[in-house]
């Protein structure tokens, strides 16, 4: 029987060879923990290694459920290439998360108001499914786009289901001048919902559990079991959709993570803030609070940009929600704002009688399992992405997640392009990062170990 060392160094040695022997490609993924530079990048940018190869379908789905006593909507966008991409007589689908101020379309279109990742992706055979977080998709939009450019900025609240028929008044919140520093990013205004409200409640009911369960949902209902099994399902959690997707993998278990901007759990986050010696966040008043994204946020990631270019794609920016809301709890791990909304949800009048059925501390425990690592992630490799400019996830905010998250996945490797950003922005970028994901997807990095391994070591 075949020792874990041995075991570790065949499968070394397999990825080594996979990597150097993908015929007619010059440029080579960076080994774990370097950076493609600059040559690299300019061969890619240069090349059509990855050229279209089909065209595509797109499909939006809405998903109706209740958590907590409360209707909810979640939204699906779905992209169908009319020839699917294989590897092992399985085809691809990845699945995409949104960033926390945006609604999933940026996916489609990039504020450059040119082709998103998810159209690159399926206009070269790997199926495309964009997961929008409840109560960032405006129902109300008159042309069913999801888009959020006809309300105020500065009157937007989170609108939960598509049942809603009207914006919510001012009368249903308080606006008051940001404090404290949640995000370096910089929010201007908080907004909380007045208590007795509709919309307190439906805020109070959207706990990161909710926003797991739309997710679950939602993926159930466009993939289905047969066509689960048929596949190789990759995760990717753009942003703040990191925060969500990684806990997925309870419920939907994928065959691996792709990164590119990538949030990590609740507390691998927190843990590379208290690395720096931050210790504000557990006790961040974040229960219930909406963070404007306004013009000081883009400008945080867009300071590379001219101007001239910066105006402009802020006027398409502005279709986005523009907003963060019930997952910055989670996401930060603000450990007295989950127990604040875990107490008050438990207090409501309109909470379920079978929800009390089970112990307070099995109930406030649920609220909190969001924000860790699950069992699940044992045997799925995760590939964590980011340029070396990433506004907020650095290089050292990326080495020090990795010490919580890699003991629970299969492995775990590091990627770095030099002088990228946090935001796929341009074409350019979104080229250079996709071409190295469809390169390491080639490699075998994603592969069962089974399938990676040497035929004799299958037995």
């Amino acid at each position: 029987m075949m020792n874990k060392i041995t075991f570790t160094l065949v499968a070394a040695v397999t990825m080594t060879v996979a990597l150097a022997i993908i015929p007619g490609h010059a440029w080579k993924v960076p080994p774990d923990k370097g950076t493609m530079g600059k040559d690299e990048i300019a061969e890619i940018l240069a090349g059509n290694d990855y050229p279209e190869t089909t065209t595509y379908t797109q499909k939006i789905e809405f998903i109706d459920f209740y958590s907590y006593g409360k209707k909810f909507t979640q939204v699906v966008v779905r992209l169908d290439p009319k020839k699917p991409r294989t590897r092992d007589a399985k085809k691809l689908v990845i699945v995409g998360a949104e960033p926390g101020s945006e609604y999933g379309m940026d996916f489609i279109v990039t504020v450059e108001g040119k082709e998103g990742m998810g159209v690159w992706l399926a206009k070269r055979g790997i199926t495309f499914i964009a997961l929008t977080r409840v109560g960032r998709w405006n129902f109300l939009a008159a042309d069913g786009s999801g888009s959020w450019k006809d309300i105020p900025l500065g009157e937007r609240m989170p609108i939960f289901n598509r049942s809603q028929k009207a914006n919510w008044s001012p009368e249903d919140y308080t606006s008051q001048l940001a404090s404290g520093e949640t995000s370096p990013t910089g929010s201007e205004y908080y907004r909380f919902p007045k208590p007795g409200t509709e919309l307190f409640d439906q805020m109070l009911a959207a706990t990161p559990v909710t926003l797991l369960m739309g997710y679950q949902k939602g993926l159930n209902h466009v993939l289905s079991h047969i066509e689960r099994e048929k596949s190789i399902l990759l995760y990717w959690g753009m942003s703040t959709g990191g925060a969500f997707l990684w806990p997925l993998a309870k419920y939907i278990k994928p065959d691996g993570y792709l990164g590119w901007g990538t949030v990590s759990t609740g507390v691998a986050y927190l843990y590379s803030r208290v690395k720096e010696g931050k210790f504000d966040w557990p006790y961040d008043k974040a229960a219930l609070r909406v963070r404007d994204r306004g013009l000081r946020d883009f400008s945080f990631y867009t300071t590379h940009i001219p101007q001239a270019t910066r105006d402009t794609w802020w006027q398409n920016a502005l279709k986005n929600p523009r907003f963060k809301s019930v997952e910055d709890p989670e996401m930060f791990f603000s450990s007295a704002a989950l127990t604040e909304i875990a107490y008050r949800l438990w207090m409501a009048d309109f909470l379920p009688p079978e929800y009390k059925k089970v112990s307070f501390d099995k109930f406030i425990n649920d609220i909190f399992e969001v924000s860790y690592p699950p069992k699940e992630l044992k045997n799925v490799p995760a590939l964590e992405m980011n340029g070396t400019l990433d506004e907020i996830l650095s290089p050292k905010v990326v080495d020090a997640t990795r010490e919580i998250m890699e003991p629970y996945c299969g492995k775990y490797r590091v990627a770095r392009i030099q002088d990228f950003h946090h935001y796929l922005f341009t074409q350019d970028s979104i080229k250079v990062v996709g071409s190295l994901w469809l390169r390491f997807i080639e490699s075998g990095y994603f592969d069962s170990w089974s399938r990676s391994l040497p035929s004799f070591f299958q037995k």
